[in-house]
């Protein structure tokens, strides 16, 4: 999967303490120079006032994909866009789309197709060792996908594919390449507000990075395209009109044009209160633009175009990567830990977002370094009466009440959803006699580390110096470099909730030679 789930970044740092271990025993410093002892600690956070889980989402499960090796693919479907409440179109890997007219209708209502080019592409065809068969298709995931209408939708590729149709009820697509230039543009996120303006942006790095494409002609294949200053990481873009489109980008960058069409010098940056990676936007007019970060956190702005955004944390701690408004009274937004936070007064602040966790959290085996096996990727409500969410495994997620008032109490005394938003906090605890140095006669030290949870952690993240995210256990062992150096550890709780990291940073000299 190209996505990267471990360059999000942590919310903060924990409080450091010193004392002693929960055995009160201290490290053999002798044997082991670097033993820090770090002690996980979950705080349950209450349901803040008034909020409630949301209510009455189905689940349910598309078709694996057959491969032609024989087996079976449950691609992650990565955006859905719904025009109306009869109408929704999914994407995702390996050319997935599936469209259904009664979104709510279970997974018989839902057809998933995989287009094809109308002739096979004459530059694979010239390639050795690739099957003729395999040149049909473009060969990429979907990241994207905007319905203006029932009667066009259009989606684009993370290899550079634009595909469109007039007839998405009836699996009609034409696929396009846009961009001719050096380098492939990863199309990232789409957006069309009429049936003559579709806007698309591209991430990555490189000279196809950075991009906005344009055209007024969705289904004609031709798009014109330019690059912003600084070529930007961008993620998404959301236009709700055609006089106004807002992008966002890694690094917590967020351009606007009130021009769309008018090239990149009729884009702008606008101050943002977060360095935090930015995954999904939703404009509604000019009244409302809502954000989601990589904290858990909605940024937000009544005017997108002359005014910086603010932050309020919806309930989650790890990167939304979806968020849909379908009027100024109403949000939702999804992250990669299939956590839903729904609001009826986006701009409330923290207290006015409700909270749900849809999949439990399940961490892959520690080599693989991901924990995507419950995330959700893209939201769309077309009104107040319909949502629909998609993610990973090819699952949707519809509800008729996505924004229903807050749930009665349970006989326990605790509110519905309250559980499942407790927020495990670290505390990372020094052992007496423990080393913030070493010394060592070779070019690098093995360091080892010990941490738990007295609370039962579902499993840890790990990230070494500028590393990615990564599952870990302890003892933690690993190498490191003459130098300083800084180890972060993160518990994840029993529904996938991260705590902020606890921090240790050290360092390693070489000792000198007698």
């Amino acid at each position: 999967d190209h996505r990267d789930l471990h360059s999000f970044p942590t919310r903060r740092s924990s409080d450091l303490v010193s004392g002693r271990g929960e055995s009160g025993r201290q490290p053999c410093a002798a044997r082991f120079p670097i033993v820090p002892l770090i002690v996980i600690v979950f705080v349950a956070l209450a349901l803040p006032a008034g909020s409630a889980a949301a209510s009455g989402w189905s689940a349910m499960q598309l078709p694996a994909k057959q491969l032609e090796g024989g087996g079976a693919d449950q691609v992650p479907l990565y955006d859905v866009s719904c025009p109306s409440e009869k109408l929704c179109v999914a994407v995702g890997a390996l050319d997935t789309v599936a469209v259904s007219q009664s979104p709510t209708g279970g997974r018989g209502s839902w057809h998933v197709s995989y287009p094809t080019y109308p002739e096979p592409k004459q530059s694979c065809l010239e390639e050795e060792g690739v099957a003729p068969s395999s040149c049909s298709f473009p060969g990429g995931a979907l990241d994207g996908v905007s319905c203006a209408t029932e009667s066009l939708c259009v989606a684009v590729g993370y290899e550079g594919s634009v595909y469109a149709s007039a007839d998405p009820s009836a699996g009609s697509w034409s696929i396009a390449n846009p961009y001719a230039g050096p380098g492939a543009p990863h199309l990232t996120g789409v957006s069309c507000p009429s049936v003559s303006l579709c806007v698309a942006v591209s991430g990555g790095n490189g000279p196809a990075g950075g991009r906005v494409f344009a055209t007024a002609s969705p289904t004609g294949g031709q798009w014109a395209s330019g690059q912003l200053r600084g070529s930007p990481d961008l993620r998404a873009v959301s236009c709700p009109t055609t006089s106004l489109c807002v992008a966002v980008a890694k690094g917590g960058r967020i351009f606007f044009s009130t021009d769309p069409a008018g090239g990149v010098g009729a884009w702008h940056e606008v101050g943002s209160p977060t360095q935090r990676d930015l995954e999904g936007v939703s404009c509604v007019t000019a009244l409302l633009c809502a954000i989601g970060d990589g904290g858990g956190n909605i940024l937000t702005s009544t005017d997108p175009a002359s005014s910086d955004f603010t932050e309020a944390n919806a309930g989650g701690s790890v990167q939304i990567t979806g968020v849909t408004c379908p009027t100024t009274t109403s949000c939702v937004a999804v992250d990669n830990n299939a956590d839903v936070m729904t609001s009826t007064k986006p701009v409330g602040g923290p207290t006015a977002w409700t909270f749900e966790n849809l999949v439990p959290f399940e961490a892959e085996p520690s080599d693989h370094g991901q924990f995507v096996k419950n995330a959700l990727w893209g939201a769309s409500c077309p009104s107040i009466s319909l949502c629909a969410l998609v993610g990973a495994n090819s699952r949707v997620f519809t509800a008729t009440e996505p924004f229903a008032l807050p749930a009665p109490r349970s006989p326990g005394g605790t509110k519905s959803g309250e559980a499942t938003r407790r927020r495990p906090r670290t505390h990372l605890v020094f052992a007496e006699g423990f080393w913030k140095s070493a010394l060592t006669r070779h070019r690098r030290f093995k360091a080892r580390f010990h941490f738990y949870s007295r609370d039962g952690a579902r499993g840890f993240e790990c990230k070494r110096d500028r590393g990615h995210w990564r599952s870990c256990h302890s003892p933690l062992r690993y190498w490191v470099a003459i130098g300083p150096h800084t180890l972060r550890v993160r518990a994840v709780g029993s529904t996938g909730l991260r705590g902020p990291a606890a921090i240790l940073r050290f360092r390693v000299a070489q000792r000198r030679a007698r």
